[in-house]
């Protein structure tokens, strides 16, 4: 897997260790969160009301503001040497990625209840409870549409960029569906996908924002379906 972006990007000035902390302290936290969430929480759905959408929000936000001002002053600017700047044209290339991220669930969906019919029916049966309000949840899936790129793709590249290209690759699609690991057989339907064709995406044409735009259109979406229907149950 190799790049062929649009333009050049300035060499990286955050030092690698810094990006690692700064990818791998988020990361610990998710997986903390998710722990204590699946053994208090037991087997019941996964809730996605006004309260949980803006306790996450406030999480990220936080992150935002003090690991991200800790990382500026060690040099990082993302919006130089992360992404190749936003064009108009990106909005289309949004539209394009999104597309592709959802064929690509519907493929890999379709294969797993043909030849992994447990993780399916595993996957099928996760509920998904909700009923948040637009502007909420328009709100959340902005800000973790921008926190969780530039955690995957920005920090995620820039950490483990000694490693090669295929290498920084993999392992941030892989932390992104660790991340979810609170969704569990669903996560390994859903994300999954959306991790590995936003993540060759961007290593084709180091541009965040198309990204950023397809998944917080993605996450809206979503939340919106769910406040009109309760519930979501993959089919």
């Amino acid at each position: 897997m190799s790049p062929t972006s649009e333009g050049t990007l300035p060499a990286e000035q955050l030092s690698e260790r810094a990006a690692a902390a700064g990818l791998l302290i988020p990361v610990v936290l998710m997986l903390l969160l998710s722990a204590v969430g699946r053994a208090t929480g037991g087997s019941r759905p996964i809730a996605l009301s006004d309260a949980t959408l803006l306790q996450g929000l406030g999480v990220e936000l936080l992150f935002m503001a003090t690991l991200g001002f800790w990382l500026w002053r060690r040099g990082w600017r993302p919006l130089r040497t992360a992404t190749l700047p936003f064009v108009q044209l990106d909005l289309v290339r949004a539209l394009a990625l999104w597309v592709s991220a959802i064929l690509a669930v519907g493929a890999w969906a379709a294969l797993c209840r043909a030849l992994l019919p447990g993780l399916f029916e595993s996957a099928k049966h996760t509920e998904i409870v909700g009923g948040a309000h637009f502007w909420v949840s328009l709100s959340y899936s902005v800000v973790n549409a921008v926190f969780e790129e530039l955690l995957w793709l920005g920090l995620g590249f820039a950490a483990l960029r000694r490693f090669g290209t295929t290498t920084a690759a993999t392992i941030s699609a892989g932390l992104r569906l660790l991340a979810h690991g609170y969704q569990g057989p669903l996560a390994l339907v859903t994300v999954l996908p959306v991790a590995i064709v936003f993540t060759v995406y961007y290593v084709r044409s180091r541009r965040l924002w198309p990204v950023i735009v397809a998944h917080a259109f993605q996450d809206t979406l979503a939340l919106s379906i769910l406040a009109n229907t309760g519930v979501n149950r993959l089919t």
